[in-house]
């Protein structure tokens, strides 16, 4: 009886191990986030450590790559600095992660080497940009200007606009298998449903629900972290996969469907009010439509102009051209008061905030833009870098997708999905800081929300490079 069930088990084993591993780090992480509020910190750092160098042992990179994702999710223990700012678990595990993929180049590989892609020479030149921007920022920093906060805060500042370009590095050149690739969809997709259910039984009342949720936070164990653009990137894979990857039983395809329905809900009807949480969504479903056929893209332009504009223009249109619209302007006028006298590096990491509390503290504020805050801290140089990246980024989407049309595999999807999610990334940062989180508005501790983006952003360069390996001839691996 045992032996009819071996060729079952053998086939599904290494999926088993690997989900086995998933579930065994995010029980471990929020066991050491309630350590971390009952025994001092110290002893919980060394068991991260301890974890960082089993991932060394068994060259599993992978793992830590998982861990990040389910950190940035759930985690809710933050490492104190001594400052305001805190420094989340997710940034300290990309941060170790590019520690051992750097010294296993040196020590294994012998040199230092990217993967080929488009995007590393803007994304390394920007990263280098950033820390001249902060060196140029002090050295002609006007004599007036009295820096606010802690120094550190500015340095916290330009390490997470560094980190979060390494965060797209190290997951192109390090997911070699693809999947892991799925893995790593999955498991997003997996702590959205838990998002989902979390958040709608609160704002249904659900009570088994709300009180398993209102137990777990309450006593330190895990949070639930739905800001910044989790809800587009799980809209957006749920989407592309359910359109595009025709493998998938049919079943899966509708629920993956319901899902992204499940999505929209919660970013449009629950929390319209939060314009930059729902429109860069609604520009991700447009892309995917758009590539998946003429009628789909009509019936969901239709839908998102006249369903949901007009719904939003019934009901909070006027009070966003009231508040945010005027605001915005009066941001941007008083911004460039600073920027304009820094165009060539900018004011540094966090730099233009001193600018504004010493010379107009009663007309301060969020910038609500990430591409005026690029340019306030980073001048036109680093600017200039920024977009080339995004431009290269959005290029090799296409192309990418181009290439694997009419596969009908969990590859095209992957494909269109991230394709898709660029877009809303680049509708994101005209209206907040969801790609290089400002340190005075979302902080380091912004990290959480904007390491999704880097990171699917970069799982393209991953399976391109796949991709490229198959077609040599060096990988007969197929995508399912």
């Amino acid at each position: 009886m045992i032996d009819a069930f071996e060729p079952l088990v053998s086939r599904y084993q290494p999926r088993l191990i690997r989900a086995s591993v998933i579930g065994a780090l995010l029980c471990a992480l929020c066991v050491m986030a309630f350590l971390m509020t009952k025994v001092p910190p110290v002893f919980v750092l060394v068991a991260i450590a301890t974890l960082f160098g089993l991932l060394a042992v068994v060259k599993r990179l992978e793992l830590g790559l998982a861990a990040m994702l389910l950190a940035g999710v759930f985690v809710r223990f933050r490492i104190p600095t001594g400052t305001a700012s805190e420094i989340v678990i997710s940034l300290a595990i990309c941060a170790g992660c590019i520690a051992l993929w750097v010294l296993r180049m040196l020590v294994v590989d012998k040199r230092l080497a990217l993967k080929p892609a488009p995007t590393n020479l803007p994304l390394l030149a920007f990263m280098a940009i950033v820390a001249v921007a902060w060196v140029w920022g002090r050295a002609f920093r006007d004599p007036l200007v009295h820096e606010i906060g802690h120094p550190l805060v500015s340095v916290a500042a330009g390490l997470v606009m560094i980190l979060l370009p390494g965060c797209l590095l190290l997951v192109s050149n390090n997911v070699c298998d693809v999947h892991w690739l799925q893995a790593l969809v999955w498991v997003l997709l997996g702590e959205g449903l838990i998002v989902l259910i979390v958040d709608l039984g609160y704002f249904w009342s659900v009570g088994p629900i709300r009180a398993v949720s209102s137990f777990l936070q309450t006593n330190g164990v895990i949070h639930v972290n739905s800001q910044g653009l989790l809800s587009m990137w799980c809209m957006a894979l749920a989407m592309a996969l359910a359109l595009f990857n025709r493998r998938l039983h049919w079943i899966v395809r509708v629920l993956l469907i319901a899902y992204a329905g499940a999505w929209v809900y919660w970013g449009f009807y629950i929390r319209i009010s939060w314009l930059s949480g729902w429109l860069p969504a609604f520009a991700a479903a447009a892309v995917i439509a758009f590539f998946r056929s003429k009628w789909v893209f009509v019936v969901v332009l239709v839908a998102l102009v006249i369903g949901a504009g007009g719904y939003y223009y019934r009901t909070q249109f006027q009070e966003e051209a009231n508040v945010s619209g005027s605001t915005r302007l009066a941001a941007y006028r008083v911004n460039w008061q600073i920027t304009g006298k820094h165009l060539l590096f900018g004011t540094g990491p966090a730099g233009y905030a001193s600018y504004y509390m010493s010379y107009f503290p009663d007309k301060a504020m969020a910038s609500h833009s990430n591409y005026i805050d690029l340019a306030a801290q980073t001048g036109i140089v680093g600017t200039f870098f920024f977009l080339w990246f995004l431009g290269a980024q959005a290029w090799g989407s296409y192309k990418l997708r181009l290439m694997l049309q009419g596969r009908a595999d969990f590859a095209e999807g992957l494909a269109v999905a991230v394709l898709a999610g660029t877009a809303g990334c680049v509708v994101a940062m005209g209206l907040g800081d969801w790609l290089l989180p400002f340190a005075y508005t979302n902080g380091i501790i912004g990290f959480d929300l904007a390491m999704f983006n880097w990171f699917f952003m970069g799982s393209l360069w991953a399976l391109n490079y796949r991709l490229e390996g198959c077609a040599q001839g060096q990988d007969k691996q197929v995508l399912r």
